[in-house]
């Protein structure tokens, strides 16, 4: 799909989005209403506000050229949970491995050539109906998984840890099987996605 008809439609679903967008690239200074729509654009995701300035800012580009973007968002966050959840800063690294796994999903699909809103939960869920194989990926006890179900149980369990930095509801034992469940997920993803090139 070209950019054009992306920013089209786009704009149709996402109308603050594209005005950011437009006023970026028009250099204008970004008013409290777009700040708030980044910051909350941000809290979907799990990225920075810096980063959902650059995805948004870039949304013309091809899917293509923001692949070593992804990768190293998802690196980055991925890592940094990590590190949270050793200094028992839990609701922190659950949300930094939601923003890793939204990552991982971005990063999937833009090397398909794929546009979607990484803000959009909906939008991740049905790209992995509509595009992720059925190929077999193995998790970590031995056992084999579609890679689409790791996706769809690599969304729905990080969503369980970005509902938790909100609401703050989960009990250290809670957190440990998400994070865990998550975390074997990635190491199985990841294979596919970011080492198979």
């Amino acid at each position: 799909m070209k950019a054009e008809t992306y920013l089209s439609e786009l704009k149709e679903e996402w109308p603050e989005v594209v005005r950011i967008y437009e006023k970026l690239h028009r250099g204008e200074i970004l008013n409290t209403l777009d700040m708030d729509w980044i910051d909350e654009l941000s809290k979907e995701t799990g990225w920075s506000v810096d980063a959902v300035m650059d995805e948004i800012k870039n949304l013309d580009k091809e899917p293509s050229t923001r692949i070593e973007k992804y990768q190293k968002l998802f690196e980055e966050y991925y890592k940094e949970a990590k590190e949270l959840r050793d200094k028992k800063d839990y609701r922190q690294a659950g949300e930094k491995l939601w923003g890793a796994v939204t990552a991982l999903v971005k990063l999937y699909a833009v090397k398909k050539g794929i546009r979607i809103e990484v803000w959009d939960h909906a939008k991740l869920f049905k790209f992995i109906s509509n595009s992720v194989s059925d190929e077999l990926v193995e998790l970590p006890d031995g056992s084999k998984i579609s890679l689409r179900k790791a996706f769809y149980s690599l969304l729905s369990n990080g969503n369980m840890l970005h509902k938790n930095f909100y609401e703050n509801d989960l009990d250290e034992k809670s957190f440990d099987e998400y994070f865990n469940a998550v975390t074997e997920l990635i190491e199985a993803i990841k294979k596919i996605v970011v080492e198979k090139d």
